[in-house]
């Protein structure tokens, strides 16, 4: 079964609340992206910000650090045992930091750039909860989707079920209507999703995306 996660850094930033409200219905929970100026050349919400969306909404939410320093953020956000922290693997030094975030409860995940051969996550596989695997560039909402991550998709479904490992698989970046379907026939279970929302009216482009699964 696929997961929706609307992607709130594509929401209009001044209505948060209400988007939050109109989406409930229809997704499991609500993908926060968290980026520092350093790891990424652009800037989102601190602590402050993801907290108050913590208590905004009943489902879950999602926490993609795209940070220079993931642990010390994991310090001060206030998250629940049913959330999902996304860690990047160039961004840490080791796989120590997964049980960190299992010592809080939390679903540990551990997010790949596109250009990060899949090998490196080798040490990681009986470890998270999760893997996240980047389809765009991070950084910024709007780009498309790399045609080659689909088969970097496709080689860790595999590698999943021949291992019998039981992390579940997403993807963040450039998916809509047009490619959703692919994505999750190949594998992927939790899926990101920023422009194909919200440009445009987010609660019908949801229903549209949820009719072709």
């Amino acid at each position: 079964m696929a997961h929706i996660y609307p992607s709130l850094i594509s929401a209009p930033p001044l209505k948060l609340q209400a988007t939050i409200t109109s989406l409930e219905p229809y997704c499991s929970g609500f993908h926060l992206d968290v980026m520092d100026f350093h790891f990424v050349q652009n800037l989102t919400w601190g602590p402050a910000v993801i907290n108050a969306i913590r208590q905004a909404t009943s489902h879950n939410i999602w926490v993609h650090l795209m940070v220079d320093d993931p642990q010390k953020y994991m310090s001060v956000l206030e998250l629940t045992t049913r959330d999902i922290l996304s860690v990047h693997l160039e961004a840490i030094s080791s796989p120590e930091i997964i049980a960190t975030i299992k010592n809080k409860g939390w679903r540990a995940s551990v997010a790949i750039n596109p250009e990060t051969p899949l090998e490196a996550l080798e040490p990681y596989f009986s470890l998270v909860d999760d893997i996240l695997i980047m389809s765009v560039r991070p950084g910024f909402s709007g780009q498309s989707f790399i045609p080659h991550t689909l088969d970097k998709l496709k080689e860790l479904k595999k590698i999943q079920d021949a291992e019998k490992y039981t992390f579940t698989i997403s993807m963040d970046g450039g998916i809509n209507l047009s490619n959703i379907a692919t994505v999750i026939n190949n594998g992927a279970t939790n899926i990101a999703l920023g422009s194909a929302l919200f440009n445009g009216d987010p609660v019908k482009n949801i229903q549209k995306i949820l009719g072709v699964l």
